[in-house]
């Protein structure tokens, strides 16, 4: 791809309302002042301005030999001179930093200074129309970046954090003051290169990543690598069979693995309202070699949606990759409705761990490549875990001797540099448990969830070697320990801690308390998260509820 026709696509895409995660329209922009008609609802009022410095209430035995910064980002300016967004993921990004040294913890935060925010600050209102809303008398927008809200989530990378949107550039920031730097540039060449909000390390420095556009009738995947230099490596546009939506990927030694779901792209008043729920076109799993991104294999499956995926190892001559499976798309275009209206009006169905296996073939000739993929009999093995969460994480670097003593001694050696292994190791997430369930000790009730509908659990998934070492429970294919954080409570993604020589393995989890207006953090042994948190930190301060993070030891 040259660079006249990666401009010419980025800017006939833009004039759509661009890539961007999805969600439904939630509530007329005329409606700012309808938010929080039920308690959890505050968990999504934004925030109006920087938050400073402030040190956090401490409980439990936080261990002094932990120190870093744990950072997250979501959404956060939800609201402008009375008029509100009408979806979740429009929201400009705000950096969260939790700063750990001596055994205390302090918070911070600030928005990311954007294109889009400081134009929109200087005149108090919004002023860009945006993935799920139209703004009366918007600005013309002329390239993806006018519209980047860097909300999704981050990166560390060359000493600086990376803010990562899924339509266009990185901001970076200091990773200490949380200042915005500027745009990341990848080369004039590919300027406003869509990157994802899921980038995976390649295990030489570099990444691998992707993007799309749908303009047109267009159903191309751009995928990618960026070398250690941040230079473009390799780039392969890849024509799709279905514009599906796309948020993630996960990689193997040697794959890059791709779901293409039966949510596609077609028209609508915004970007989100134009993807459609098609339970005729059948899912595929693309596998795509690292080493050569034209040798393809389509794997056809059921009719499906997803968000994230975990882990992906080869076997046998097989591929099994785990993903967060949703039984259709209703999460996307009906579920998040609710969310800045206050008050649930439609239940969706919450995603279920589930491990997919499809056979490796023989590498693609020369002849075969000129095709799409190779598509293969439908011979896809699903096994569900019974087990509902989202935000998967788990160890993506190779362990350490006395972590892999705690968590993973059964299984074999974890890949050098890249962290992928031919064993699954230990699966971490959150998901929606039933308040009265859970009080009782009994087991999960999916129909009689959580008061909020939002996640109130964090779970382990453990290997089928490794279960024995813990105590566990099983439901459907899946050994698992959980620990149920109380009613009133909203956990977002666990962030796994690999071990170091100074400390064992931990996993960190921000959360909301809506009856008390407290936001906090709790460490829990990653050994054994049913056993509780082993410290906790809270403070009487409110935060945007957001989406992924990342940890950087002192």
């Amino acid at each position: 791809m040259d660079r006249r026709q990666f401009l010419a696509g980025s800017a006939a895409l833009m004039t759509t309302a661009v890539w961007a995660s999805s969600v439904d329209k939630l509530l007329a922009l005329d409606n700012a002042q309808a938010v929080a008609r039920e308690p959890w609802a505050i968990g999504f009022n934004g925030a109006e301005g920087d938050y400073q410095p402030l040190t956090m209430q401490v409980s439990g035995e936080w261990p002094a030999q932990l120190s870093g910064n744990l950072y997250r980002n979501g959404p956060a300016k939800m609201s402008r001179a009375g008029k509100a967004y009408q979806h979740w993921f429009d929201g400009d990004g705000m950096v969260q930093q939790f700063s750990m040294a001596n055994g205390q913890v302090q918070h911070q935060a600030k928005f990311i200074q954007t294109k889009k925010f400081k134009v929109e600050e200087a005149a108090g209102a919004f002023k860009y129309t945006t993935a799920g809303t139209v703004i009366p008398n918007a600005l013309p927008i002329r390239n993806n970046d006018d519209l980047n809200v860097a909300n999704t989530s981050l990166l560390p990378r060359h000493g600086e954090l990376l803010a990562l949107w899924e339509a266009g550039s990185p901001y970076r920031l200091d990773a200490q003051t949380l200042t915005t730097l500027g745009v990341k540039s990848f080369g004039d060449k590919f300027k406003g290169l869509p990157f994802s909000a899921h980038p995976l390390d390649d295990g030489q420095g570099g990444l691998w990543n992707f993007g799309v556009w749908y303009v047109g009738g267009e159903k191309q995947l751009l995928v990618y690598q960026v070398a250690a230099d941040d230079s473009i490596a390799r780039m392969e546009v890849i024509e799709l069979q279905q514009a599906s939506y796309l948020h993630a990927f996960a990689q193997s030694e040697n794959k890059l693995v791709f779901y293409i779901s039966s949510c596609v792209y077609e028209e609508g008043e915004t970007y989100i309202d134009a993807f459609k729920w098609r339970p005729e076109l059948p899912s595929q799993l693309l596998v795509i070699d690292k080493a050569d991104f034209k040798a393809r294999q389509l794997h056809p499956l059921p009719a499906g949606f997803v968000f994230h995926f975990g882990q992906a190892i080869e076997k046998n001559g097989e591929l099994s990759v785990q993903l967060c499976l949703y039984p259709n798309s209703a999460i996307l275009t009906q579920g998040m409705k609710g969310l800045l209206t206050g008050a649930r009006k439609t239940k969706t169905p919450h995603a279920e761990l589930v491990t997919i296996t499809v056979p490796l073939t023989a590498t693609l000739t020369a002849a075969s490549k000129t095709q799409f993929a190779e598509t293969l009999p439908s011979s896809a093995r699903i096994n569900r875990s019974g087990v509902m969460m989202e935000f998967p994480q788990f160890a993506q670097h190779t362990m350490s001797n006395k972590e892999s003593a705690q968590q993973t001694s059964n299984a074999e050696k974890l890949a050098e540099k890249t962290g992928v292994a031919s064993e699954f190791v230990p699966l971490f997430g959150v998901g929606a448990r039933s308040d009265s369930a859970a009080s009782s000790g009994s087991n999960f009730n999916y129909e009689a969830e959580s008061e909020s509908g939002l996640s109130n659990t964090l779970y382990c998934i453990h290997n089928a070697k490794d279960s024995s070492q813990h105590d566990v429970d099983t439901l459907g294919d899946a050994s698992y320990s959980a620990f149920y954080l109380g009613k009133g409570k909203i956990a977002e993604e666990p962030l796994y801690i690999p071990a170091t020589e100074q400390h064992e393995a931990y996993l960190l989890m921000t959360w909301l308390d809506y009856h008390n207006a407290q936001s906090g953090l709790s460490l829990f042994r990653a050994s054994d998260i049913s056993a509780g948190p082993i410290a906790s930190a809270q403070m009487n301060r409110v935060l945007p509820l957001g989406f992924h993070g990342c940890f950087i030891n002192a």
